[in-house]
């Protein structure tokens, strides 16, 4: 079986960025499962569908394609909310769940594994991950990160949005934000982005056997 790591963490701690650093560096095959329900929640914004139709909600995951997904088409704000509100639909995620451990099933030789950084990722999509990974910040650090990636939005609403994300992740029924057992806290408040990419770095190494370690990309 090929290398897995598990990043999880709440909205703005960096756990993309560092998920997308750790690939790079070990030649693994990364996937933000996040954008799985950013996709869903384009169609549903796409499709006009209700987004308490939870008969065409599950239809609408069972269309989300891990291969077509573009993701700068749905980094805004709305999308954003839209897919929050249907990832506590219990039948969409489980489509949307199977369809992120198929992806992790099916690795190019040119990897060595595979990392993937989400909500729930340790927990529900790889509880067996050789390295779990979750990361966090302060609220307001977060809510000040977001505000810099969009310029237009208020720091104060961003905050709000952040709160509510994470109160809504974190208490919904099927599969909540939580940490994972033998998981590993990243917390990101006081470290510049290239700080916590190479401590992220630092943990992954001495979680992978001496073969991989030796044979990384630098």
């Amino acid at each position: 079986m090929s290398f897995s790591i598990a990043i999880d963490g709440p909205a703005g701690a960096g756990k993309g960025t560092i998920a997308k650093f750790v690939s790079e560096k070990f030649r693994l095959k990364h996937l933000d499962t996040g954008l799985l329900y950013r996709e869903a929640a384009r169609l549903v914004i796409q499709e006009g569908v209700d987004v308490l139709d939870v008969v065409r909600l599950e239809e609408i995951a069972h269309k989300v394609d891990t291969k077509c997904i573009i993701e700068n088409n749905l980094r805004n704000e709305k999308i954003a909310s839209i897919a929050s509100q249907i990832a506590v639909v219990p039948s969409l995620r489980r489509v949307l769940t199977q369809k992120m451990r198929d992806f992790t099933n099916n690795i190019e030789p040119k990897y060595q594994g595979v990392v993937l950084d989400g909500r729930d990722v340790g927990t529900v999509i790889l509880p067996q991950a050789d390295v779990k990974l979750y990361i966090t910040a302060d609220e307001q650090v977060r809510a000040l990160r977001r505000t810099k990636e969009l310029e237009k939005s208020a720091l104060q609403k961003i905050l709000e949005d952040i709160r509510l994300r994470d109160e809504r992740d974190q208490n919904r029924q099927e599969a909540p934000m939580q940490i994972a057992e033998e998981t590993i806290i990243l917390d990101t408040t006081f470290l510049s982005i290239d700080e916590a990419c190479e401590k992220a770095a630092k943990i992954v190494t001495q979680g992978m056997p001496d073969i991989i370690v030796k044979t990384k990309i630098s």
